[in-house]
């Protein structure tokens, strides 16, 4: 059966075995590997089979030099290419600071190359005007030789970044023949560098487009890519590039997929935990985390900026709540990767378990690497999936800020 009908059809009745489990915010409540037909429609709600163990949010924030988080055992380094719509001109600096969303996430990304092997940084149109010397421009601004030359050496060098940036899609289409990019071929390439041993970790902060040309333009790729998808306003910006990887999903019903934000529009949005809900006292108020531990940090790139990074740093614009604060609603793509090694949880080959980056659910038994987000009555339950690890995902960045003037020991 086409996968384009079996979201809207209701297939069957649900079978899980449940364990209630109590948390003290009400945050996480699952069920995994549950075959789904409708969601606007969802069956009832399983409870989650096991507990999640994360730092109390009422707890002290860590006091020990910055970052001394380390993985307990030896973890790969996960290969990443992000593709981002971060574009347009905004006021101030000229009109090229970019969508705040994705300059969040992006300098949180360049933060983490440590852990994160960043093979390519994709500039996609749709939302954005996807503009790839905007993303250049950050990565300057992020002045992360400054942080190598205060000790911290396993980040990636400046030049390495810049040379990872290329153009993909520059129109809301689907892909066709011809209508290859030096980002398209971008991905192919790096696809192919690895393996379904070592995949590529594809990150969609925008549309699909860049990534539908790639799989039009060589569908030999799928076992060799992992993608995470913020979708919601993104799916919609480009529902036919969307519609052809479903396609390729019906074809190649290995593809491995995390779709966090499924459609129908706002009948998920797990990755809106990001900045939604969770402890958001003292610190860890959106705002009061950009005021606190952002402004006044980086620095101006011995001159070539007005501003040091943390003051030049945006605010998101919208929604209403999250105004001039920090948003960086993409970032659960790459908290999924982190989660493991910095936060003890998670299991990048499982999404249905917890993690930072959320938890999610098998779409259908006729795909069992598409994963969607959880059947939870109330979209807050969803969000729940990751605010709940808010004050560890925010601690664990605000040390790496502080990392501008820390030398490393």
């Amino acid at each position: 059966m086409r996968l384009r009908l079996l979201l809207p059809v209701a297939l069957g009745v649900l079978i899980v075995a449940v364990v209630a489990v109590s948390n003290r915010d009400g945050s996480d409540t699952s069920a995994t590997d549950a075959s789904v037909s409708d969601i606007t429609q969802p069956p009832p709600i399983a409870t989650d089979p096991l507990p999640e163990t994360t730092r109390s949010e009422t707890s002290p924030p860590p006091t020990s030099a910055p970052d001394t988080t380390a993985p307990s055992v030896p973890l790969p380094i996960p290969r990443v290419l992000i593709d981002t719509d971060l574009g347009g001109g905004l006021p101030g600096d000229g009109g090229v600071r970019g969508d705040p969303d994705d300059v969040q996430s992006l300098v949180r990304a360049i933060h983490y190359s440590d852990a994160l092997g960043i093979e390519g940084i994709v500039s996609t149109e749709a939302p954005g005007t996807g503009r790839p010397e905007i993303i250049r421009e950050w990565i300057r601004r992020t002045d992360v030789d400054h942080l190598r030359a205060q000790g911290y050496t396993e980040l990636m060098t400046e030049a390495e970044l810049l040379a990872t940036v290329r153009t993909g899609t520059r129109n809301r289409r689907g892909p066709s023949d011809g209508g290859s990019t030096d980002g398209s071929r971008h991905i192919i390439a790096r696809a192919h560098a690895g393996s379904s041993d070592d995949p590529l970790w594809v990150l969609v902060w925008g549309s699909l487009g860049t990534v539908a040309q790639a799989l039009h333009d060589d569908p030999t790729i799928v076992p060799k890519i992992r993608l995470y998808t913020i979708g919601d306003y993104n799916s919609r910006s480009n529902s036919d590039a969307r519609d052809f990887v479903l396609n390729v999903l019906d074809e190649q019903p290995d593809l491995w997929w995390v779709e966090n934000g499924v459609l129908p529009f706002l009948s998920r949005n797990t990755y809106q935990g990001v900045w939604r809900g969770g402890n958001q006292r003292g610190q860890w108020n959106h705002t009061t985390f950009l005021e606190r531990h952002i402004r006044g940090h980086g620095t101006d790139a011995d001159g070539e900026f007005a501003q040091k990074l943390g003051d030049a740093f945006p605010g998101a614009l919208e929604p209403r709540e999250a105004i001039g604060a920090l948003k960086e609603g993409d970032s659960p793509s790459m908290l999924y990767l982190l989660s493991p090694r910095f936060g003890g949880i998670g299991d990048l080959d499982d999404p249905t378990q917890p993690s930072w980056g959320g938890r999610f659910r098998r779409a259908s038994p006729d795909h069992p690497n598409y994963y969607v987000d959880l059947d939870c009555p109330t979209v807050e339950k969803c969000q729940a999936t990751i605010n709940r690890h808010r004050v560890d995902f925010l601690a664990h960045w605000r040390d790496r800020w502080d990392r501008y003037d820390t030398p490393a020991e």
